[in-house]
């Protein structure tokens, strides 16, 4: 059980949470233009965390909470399309507009998911201790891979890697405290938080980072070894996932 003085337990474990993204993202960003060079590995990467984290996460999580939250979904997969339309139209006279559009938008996703983790953080603790404590360590277990793709997207937009830093901490660590606090005192409390609508559009978000980014992305790698890298990824998120429902 995680304590402190004044400090409600789930929003330690969102700042525990952040320190875990931030050190994915350094990690990263350490790697300099080798990472660069190996993106679509990344991508791949990122589809295999990515799809385990909508299809038995997100989708079955946000549908247990709300059975309208598939409309949910809909809505931030189409909500996505037009907020990365509206950013390409913003950088049309870029190189390239339709990457870097892609890239702000995805960051932005990431970061709305993030905040819902951390909703989810504090909503656990507050139900039970020790289920807070196995939602923890579950979610623990994709903060790190999860700060490598918000600095890996954050880059592919077109940010230098000071810049790249910056949003990546906000989008992947940041967020996820914020959103503790809010369910910790903003709402009233996380009985009063709206998580299943807001897993809804967190699943349809990533579902267009997958489709529009990160597949197109990922197909670069030669040889089809991004379908290993891919699969790596889906490890790990399976072993997150199971973790965290240990509790059930």
């Amino acid at each position: 059980m995680l304590e402190g003085a004044g400090i409600p337990s789930g929003v330690l474990a969102s700042i525990i949470a952040a320190c875990v993204s931030t050190a994915g993202l350094l990690s990263m960003a350490a790697l300099g233009d080798w990472g660069k060079r190996n993106s679509a590995y990344f991508s791949a990467f990122a589809i295999g965390v990515l799809l385990v984290a909508v299809l038995f996460h997100l989708t079955p999580e946000s549908l247990s909470y709300s059975r309208s939250a598939w409309r949910w979904m809909i809505g931030g997969f189409l909500g996505m399309s037009i907020l990365g339309f509206g950013l390409r139209l913003l950088s049309q006279n870029s190189r390239n507009g339709h990457g870097i559009a892609i890239g702000y938008a995805s960051v932005i996703a990431l970061g709305f998911h993030s905040f819902v983790d951390g909703l989810i953080y504090e909503a656990t603790y507050s139900t039970e201790a020790f289920t807070g404590s196995l939602a923890t360590a579950g979610l623990l277990l994709h903060e790190f891979p999860e700060g490598v793709i918000a600095y890996f997207l954050a880059r592919d937009a077109g940010l230098d890697r000071i810049r790249s830093i910056v949003w990546a901490f906000i989008a992947a660590s940041l967020t996820t405290i914020f959103g503790a606090i809010v369910a910790s005192g903003f709402l009233g409390g996380p009985e009063n938080v709206p998580i299943g609508p807001m897993l809804g559009l967190t699943a349809g978000g990533l579902a267009y980072i997958m489709a529009f980014h990160l597949g197109p992305h990922a197909s670069l790698t030669p040889n089809k070894r991004g379908y290993f890298i891919a699969s790596v990824g889906v490890v790990i998120a399976l072993a997150a996932v199971v973790l965290r429902h240990m509790q059930h």
